[in-house]
Parts: structure tokens; sequence; C-alpha cells
């Protein structure tokens, strides 16, 4: 670029847009550093720019410079060098829950610091984009001006700084600032850092930490689901109060950290008694008139009973989050493969049971009144893309939306006209518009 501003710093490329204008790399002449210079068509008022200079945190950029320049204002201040979460979460994908928890922390004492201001800054728009991560691995909080206009009074009351997904419902109605807004925010954050759901994009709605694995702590998921309450009463009533439950719910959660393996290794232990008693035999020497039995007595005990253990600790008491009703619909979600090998035996069973004793379950398409060669499959899935299996008169209720899908390996050759036909409780039927439809 090289344009000079004030006569003493250089601009040598873009850094990227804020909500109060746009940020450039620039190296300021005099001192031989770099630095991050905001430009913004709004005038700064006197106040704000003193507010600005007395701000001292590590967790927030040093402010250097405030001037006008050819009819714009221009705000000097320190140069992050690193990557801001955004892109960390597009690289990586989710954050270590450690290292999620560790940043969240730090996040609380940046906000805490702009919280006991006089007057207090609400930050308003806490989202990855503007949360810098040094390449010491500590956070920067970047784009204050959004802030700061309505710490000082200056912001027009029409003009909101927020962010969907990431602020709460009433951010958008009300223009009086309060921590509990920085709170929400913080909580989704956090959120995605555990998950690495974007809340802008499908299917637009934060789920429990349960649904996404079964790896995080019970207290983590209430830690989230308190910041993000829809209900200002109902949220931590201060970010010093989230930083104390983050700290703490290791230690409030030390017997389900530890429950699973305690667990194993009781099933472990009683599958091995089983073993030696198998084994222990056999290098002394078993008389023929021992076998099988009572020489496989004590074995039989030991694995049975490690077996029974086994199913009740694992397998009877599974979490409700993976496996959903409602009504009578069926919502099929991912398994692992060990839960999926440990339903092989009923699958079978199950299997072998109706061969023998009914007649075979012909395949459910949609229309099966219609012949074999005019069969239509059609799959339904619910807003997140899971495939469902609905009984024959369920009911499926539902806030986002409903996808039938025509796999293109199912369809026939020639070209297909689609309309969907709806049947009302009143018996009034509702026609879609008339699609074509070609496999390729």
């Amino acid at each position: 670029m090289g344009e000079i501003l004030f006569y003493k710093y250089e601009l040598l490329g873009p850094l990227g847009s804020g909500g109060a204008g746009k940020v450039y790399l620039a190296k300021d002449l005099h001192l031989n550093r770099l630095v991050a210079a905001k430009e913004s068509g709004e005038e700064f008022p006197a106040v704000e720019v003193k507010l600005l200079q007395e701000l001292e945190h590590p967790g927030l950029p040093g402010i250097y410079d405030c001037f006008q320049w050819e009819k714009k204002t221009w705000v000097v201040m320190e140069y992050v060098d690193g990557m801001n979460l955004r892109q960390y979460l597009d690289r990586y994908g989710r954050v270590e829950e450690g290292q999620a928890v560790k940043w969240a922390v730090e996040l609380c004492g940046i906000l805490g610091y702009l919280h006991e201001r006089h007057p207090a800054i609400i930050y308003r728009d806490l989202k990855p984009e503007n949360i810098m991560i040094r390449r010491d691995g500590k956070l920067k909080l970047i784009d204050l001006g959004g802030a700061l206009q309505f710490a000082c009074g200056s912001k027009r009351q029409e003009l909101c700084v927020g962010t969907p997904g990431y602020a709460p419902p009433e951010q958008w109605r009300e223009p009086q600032g309060d921590v509990s807004w920085d709170v929400y925010g913080l909580g989704a954050v956090l959120h995605e850092m555990l998950t690495g759901e974007n809340p802008l994009r499908p299917p637009y709605q934060r789920l429990p930490l349960s649904v996404y694995g079964k790896g995080h702590p019970k207290a983590l998921e209430k830690i989230v689901r308190t910041c993000t309450e829809e209900k200002a009463g109902d949220r931590y009533r201060c970010v010093e109060q989230v930083a104390n439950a983050l700290l703490a719910y290791r230690k409030e959660n030390l017997w389900e950290r530890i429950r699973e393996p305690v667990k194993g290794v009781v099933v472990s232990g009683i599958g091995a008694c089983g073993g030696v008693c198998l084994a222990a035999p056999l290098l002394k020497g078993v008389p023929a008139n021992q076998i099988p039995f009572p020489y496989l007595i004590k074995p039989l005990i030991f694995l049975t009973l490690s077996w029974i253990l086994y199913l009740i600790l694992f397998k009877i008491k599974k979490k409700k989050s993976f496996l959903r009703r409602q009504e009578k619909n069926i919502w099929l979600t991912e398994k692992k493969f060990s839960g999926l090998f440990s339903l092989l035996p009923y699958i079978f069973g199950g299997m072998l049971t109706i061969s023998l004793f009914a007649a075979p379950m012909p395949p459910v398409y949609a229309g099966d009144t219609a012949s074999a060669e005019e069969k239509l499959w059609v799959e339904m899935r619910d807003g997140q893309g899971r495939k469902m299996l609905l009984k024959d008169g369920a009911v499926y209720r539902t806030s986002d939306c409903v996808r039938f899908e025509l796999p293109a390996g199912r369809l026939p050759d020639e070209e297909l006209s689609v309309r969907l036909v709806a049947e009302g409780e009143d018996g009034r039927r509702y026609f879609s518009r008339v699609f074509l439809v070609r496999a390729e």
C-alpha cells in the first residue's frame, strides 16, 4: 500500500474489518515496530479516546495513538502476532477440553477487568473472530470500538452491536448493556470451542454437549447451559462466577472422571479370575473324570458374572441423549463400533426368531400398496440430517424442518415427475409443485 499516515505510520496491508471499521497492518517509522491501525468514519469523542488510553490489561491490545487524518479517525494499537480463534477452529475443528477451559478462564479475567471499569464496559460482541491467540498461547480481545462507544454514551440507540448466535435475545431489544450479555457470549464461545459447532451454520442451534460426545463432564455441560440460558436471571451474575465454576468443575466431578476406569477394572478383574481358574488347573493336570465338570464350574461362574456386570455397567445404563424417542419416532444417531458390535447378537437373534416363527417382513417404501416395479424409495430426515424411522400413524413434532430424500441409486432410469401430497386432519389435501427428477 505504502500510504503514510500522520507522517509516521506506513500502511502495509489489510488485516481485516471489525465492528467499528477496517484494520490495517502498519509500521511505526519513528520507533521501527509493527502496529495495527484501525480506520473509522466516525469521530471518536475525547472521553472515548481517554478511556481507550487508560485500558491496561495483558489481554487487551495497547493503544498507542489516536488522530484525525483526511476526515477519518485512526486508532493505532498493538499488533497481535498470531491467529484468531475462528482460524484456529477452521484448522483444527475444535479445542481440547483442558485448553478450552483454560482459555475460557482467561477470557473471564479480561471481561471482568472491563466490567469493573467506571462506567462498566460491556463488550457485547464476544465471538471467535474477536479473540486473538498469540504465539505463546495467550489470548487478546480485540475490536473494542463498539463497546467503548456504548460505554461513553455516544452510540445511537437504534444501532446494535453483536452477532446472532453469540448475543442473548434481549441484546437486540435493549440499548442498555448488562454483564450477563458477555456471560452469554462467553458460554457460546466455550460451547463452540468444545464442539466445533458454529451457531451461524446449520442447524443454527446450540445442543447440549452430551449430544456431540460423551467425553465431556456433566458439570462442564451445566456451566455452558447456565451461561447461555434464555433468561438473563437464570445465568451467572458475573464472569467471576463462571471462572470459579470452571476452576472447580474437575474437583466436583472426581467420581465422574474415575467411574468408567473403576468399572472397567472391576469387570476385567472378575474376568481375569475366570481365566486363572480356567488355566491354573491345566498346569497341574486335570483328571479325565473332572472334564468338563467340575473343572469348568468356577471359570463359568466368574466369566458369567463378568459378562453380567459388563451388561449392567456399560450397556443397560446408556445415556438417553444417544437414543432419543419422541412419541413413536426413533431418531437414528451415530454409534461407535463397540456399541453396534454389542447389538449384533440381539439383531441376529431377532432375525433368527422372525425367520423361524413369522413370515418375512417386507422393506418399508413410500407407497406400500404399489407393485414391486412401481415402488419409490423415500428417506425421511430431521433438520440435522439424521435419518428417521416412523411407525405408521406416528406424530412428528418439529420446530425446525423435515426433509424427504430420494436416493439417486434407487431411482429408475427414466425421468420422474415428483409431487408431494399432504393430507390434514380435516381431510383436506395440500399439493406441492411438480419437480422433474432424473438419476444420472
